[in-house]
């Protein structure tokens, strides 16, 4: 059976977790590359190790796990610091996500790729989701997250490609657009009804 594979991309911030959320919800597959980078760099993996060889000890809890929060102070100092994170771990996260879709046996599945556009990735599926919102409520809610505050906020966003540069990928692959400038019961409505087009179309 041929899989339908659907990147589903978006800003920081803008939603993709809680789309995906209610995508799996109504049914469907759903993989996030978020939950696979944290799987690939717990204690004793391979891009654990891989990640304190390069910046020491430092980016390490004392119980040995990741200190999330000191890995991305790090990727933001430098653009060269980002390339050597990206270097040692995109390369494991995309063969696990290749591994988890072979094993998928629903016509489609969703998959959660924060930087499709930045690492042009769009050639692994078939089409696309993109989840947008106003640079004002995304800084609105990454200030609510733990660690960040409202410069780091706009470095992280100003690290993604723009809005405008991430809907032109319509222009390279069949793409649908959610907006989520509002609630989480308008952000169910629109993933439901999307939902049930894309089963459709890949029956």
């Amino acid at each position: 059976m041929r899989v339908l594979k659907i990147a589903l991309t978006g800003g920081i911030a803008c939603g993709k977790s809680q789309l995906g959320d209610f995508f799996a919800k109504f049914g469907a597959d759903v993989i996030k590359l978020d939950d696979i980078s944290k799987q690939v760099t717990m204690p004793k993996t391979k891009g654990l190790k891989a990640l304190v060889a390069v910046f020491g000890a430092k980016i390490l809890n004392q119980d040995n796990s990741l200190n999330r929060s000191e890995l991305r102070n790090i990727l933001l100092e430098t653009q060269e610091n980002r390339s050597i994170i990206e270097e040692i771990l995109h390369p494991i996260i995309l063969d696990k996500m290749q591994k988890m879709i072979e094993k998928v046996e629903k016509p489609l599945v969703i998959v959660e790729v924060p930087l499709l556009i930045e690492k042009k990735l769009d050639y692994l599926f078939d089409r696309a989701i993109i989840v947008t919102c106003s640079e004002k409520e995304q800084l609105k809610r990454l200030k609510k997250r733990k660690n960040i505050n409202e410069n780091t906020a706009k470095m992280l966003i100003s690290a993604q490609v723009s809005q405008q540069q991430r809907l032109a990928l319509s222009s390279i692959m069949p793409t649908d657009i959610v907006n989520n400038d509002s609630n989480m019961a308008n952000l169910e409505i629109q993933a439901e009804k999307l939902y049930q087009t894309l089963k459709n179309q890949s029956t």
